[in-house]
């Protein structure tokens, strides 16, 4: 069958706008559905780093003992989850353990989280993204996992997914938008290709005429496409966004200056306590022997015995002053070996007069051959610290016994008293800064820190058992010297 030339035109005019329009439309929808998940995707990662740098900063907060435990965290996440204009399925933060610490739906406390995905960005530095199907058939979430980290410390992980119903919902609505002015328009241009071609005859500026008439109504027609519409609210929106996110960011950057400013004046705190500490406990000693001195100068004996003492006391005030960076390990010169005995004896004259005061018997079980690898100063400091918290602990009398053997290239050194002990809900957080259960006024919360800090300097070990009313003792596990 021979085909008309109008009949010719009508099925090329015909298929070329029919795959016009589906090629139109395919990449009309291809390209609205990119733009959406990808907005959606900005989105969940803007709020991914916003949140999770907050909850960084409330974890150091925490661990610096400025904040309650869990508090501002539940608050971040029960917040963050009642937030209308973000379809959240669930928002949880884990610790490192990958135990949920926080949780929109309460039920999920304590539970553990074990799966590639979370795995892989607890031990990341990046933000993963998977996209994960709520039941065979039904709608799409993003799922985040932000890992909670800085410079190399690892929190745990924010985990948190954002439903795609809407958005799947909404691309599903732009798509049958597309296809219905699809249609329209290929019925509309198959009935004008119809009408100009029964004039196609006609003269070469008519048939120019009607094909620029038709360049005009498809101009027309594309003007008003629902696709513009739909973008210009995506931009206004993203533009909102753009404008939450700097808010954000700008108040991000207020709290991390004062978290700076709060370092700063916490480590000031922290170093002027730590050398008033260290200066107060031979300090002490001086008192004790000037007591003493006076009561019973008479004795040249004894007066040379007690000034060599508060000479000694002086020599470990200014041997303290001059070693303000000793938690940086900074010590030049001097010899990191200490016999234990003579480090012992040296306590025990800070420690004599007060002993005897409060009725308190003293035994030592230790061999003199004993050399640990600390310095004199630092041994001396952590029996000091240890011992005057047992001699505070019995202030109506009582005994304590200080033992030390050897135990292959280490050496164990108890220190036990008979005191009024530690309550049981106390014992996790002895070494605490700043942890004390003695009176106001009698305690700074110091001394046990600074021994266990001591201690980890010179990769010790030291394990604290305590039964109240019974007694307390303190045991260091110590390199010996070779």
């Amino acid at each position: 069958m021979k085909l008309s030339l109008q009949q010719k035109f009508i099925i090329i005019a015909f298929l070329s706008v029919l795959a016009l329009t589906a090629v139109i439309g395919v990449l009309a929808a291809v390209k609205t559905r990119s733009a959406l998940l990808a907005a959606t995707e900005k989105q969940g990662l803007m709020l991914a780093r916003t949140v999770s740098a907050l909850i960084i900063n409330e974890l150091i907060y925490e661990k610096l003992g400025l904040i309650e435990e869990g508090g501002l965290i539940d608050n971040y996440v029960r917040e963050l989850y009642q937030r209308r204009e973000l379809d959240l399925r669930y928002v949880a933060v884990l610790d490192n353990s990958l135990h949920v610490i926080s949780h929109s739906d309460f039920g999920e406390f304590g539970k553990q989280y074990g799966n590639p995905f979370i795995e892989e960005a607890r031990r990341s530095e990046v933000i993963r993204i998977r996209k994960t199907a709520v039941a065979p058939g039904s709608s799409h979430d993003l799922e985040f996992a932000a890992p909670l980290s800085i410079e190399g410390k690892h929190w745990g992980v924010l985990l948190f997914s954002l439903s795609l119903e809407d958005v799947e919902e909404e691309i599903r609505s732009i798509i049958m938008q597309i296809v219905t002015l699809s249609l329209l328009a290929l019925v509309f241009l198959s009935v004008l290709i119809y009408f100009l071609s029964r004039r196609f005859i006609k003269p070469v500026i008519d048939l120019a005429q009607a094909m620029g008439e038709v360049e005009v109504e498809m101009r027309e027609k594309t003007i008003p496409v629902a696709g513009s519409d739909e973008l210009s609210r995506l931009v206004q929106s993203y533009n909102d966004m753009v404008r939450r996110i700097r808010s954000a960011n700008e108040e991000m950057k207020l709290a991390h200056e004062k978290l700076l400013q709060s370092e700063k004046l916490a480590t000031l705190g922290v170093l002027a306590s730590s050398i008033a500490h260290r200066i107060n406990n031979p300090l002490g000693g001086l008192f004790n022997c000037v007591r003493l001195l006076q009561r019973q100068g008479d004795d040249a004996g004894f007066r040379r015995n007690y000034l060599e003492m508060v000479l000694e006391g002086l020599e470990s005030i200014e041997k303290t002053v001059s070693q303000l960076l000793w938690t940086a390990g900074r010590r030049e010169g001097e010899e990191k070996r200490s016999e234990v005995t003579a480090v012992l004896s040296r306590v025990l004259k800070y420690l004599d007069y007060r002993m005897k005061k409060q009725e308190i018997a003293y035994r030592q079980e230790a061999d003199v051959s004993l050399v640990v690898s600390v310095a004199p100063h630092d041994l001396e400091e952590m029996f000091l610290n240890t011992m005057l918290n047992a001699i505070q602990a019995m202030e109506n009398g009582g005994s304590l016994l200080v033992s030390a053997v050897r135990e292959s290239n280490h050496v164990r050194i108890r220190i036990e008293d008979s005191g009024t002990g530690i309550p049981r809900d106390g014992l996790e957080n002895v070494f605490d800064l700043f942890y004390s259960t003695k009176k106001a006024g009698e305690g700074t919360g110091l001394g046990l820190w600074m021994t266990y800090e001591l201690v980890r300097k010179y990769q010790g070990q030291i394990f604290l058992e305590s039964q109240e009313g019974v007694g307390t003792v303190v045991t260091f596990i110590i390199p010996e010297a070779v």
